[in-house]
């Protein structure tokens, strides 16, 4: 009689793959995961993020972007309920040669609506109200200045005043402890001004910037 002959063994996992390829898949694998880890952290540095961060975010956006990877586009946000998190914007004060005032909000359809603009003025605006509560005007000075100069070329008038408003959440209760809040959650109840200045063309054609830290202080910055 003839012995049959058993099947030989299936080849393991190890045998398929080989050494090289196993660390390519590796090498991706970890690729991958530190793009999300970059993407998503970027939403946890409070005010701002550190140089290094952000030039890995916008290396790492290329891939994560066409997957819809991207946490800062996404209408959703990490929140820790600190001021820093509360919505951030500018609103700036055109006066026209006739004497009328017209009031434009950045980001907004004047400035700050493409794609990614809007996060990065409420950003820009993070930014200000953070530096100016620790009575720190270099970075406010310079941002509300570059934010004037655009309404000011762009409207032909020859001041603007520009405001960094912080607004508040509404609370869930709309009456707490005998106090009522306004049902509209953009009220100007919830509002607080944290920088304010005038940026103003003089006679020689230069762009100067008057920081109003008070109404009745007021103070050049060169």
């Amino acid at each position: 009689m003839s012995k049959s002959k058993s099947p030989p063994p299936n080849p393991s996992d190890s045998e398929i793959i080989s050494p090289a390829t196993r660390s390519a898949i590796s090498l991706v694998l970890f690729v991958y995961l530190f793009g999300l880890w970059v993407v998503v952290s970027s939403s946890l540095g409070g005010g701002y993020s550190s140089l290094l961060h952000e030039k890995l975010l916008n290396l790492f956006q290329l891939y994560t972007e066409p997957l819809n990877l991207e946490v800062r586009a996404s209408p959703y946000s990490m929140y820790s309920g600190t001021p820093a998190d509360y919505e951030h914007f500018f609103r700036v004060e055109v006066s026209s040669p006739t004497g009328e005032t017209n009031t434009y909000q950045v980001p907004g359809p004047m400035l700050g609506s493409g794609p990614r603009d809007p996060y990065r003025y409420q950003r820009l605006a993070k930014i200000v109200a953070l530096q100016a509560e620790i009575s720190d005007d270099t970075l406010p000075a310079e941002i509300t200045k570059g934010i004037g100069q655009y309404f000011l070329r762009q409207t032909g008038s020859n001041k603007v005043s520009v405001r960094c408003i912080r607004r508040r959440p509404q609370p869930m209760e709309l009456e707490i402890d005998g106090q009522v809040y306004a049902a509209d959650p953009r009220d100007p109840s919830y509002e607080s001004e944290l920088y304010r200045a005038t940026v103003l063309v003089d006679s020689e054609g230069s762009f100067q910037l008057i920081k109003e830290m008070a109404a009745e202080h007021v103070a050049p910055v060169e």
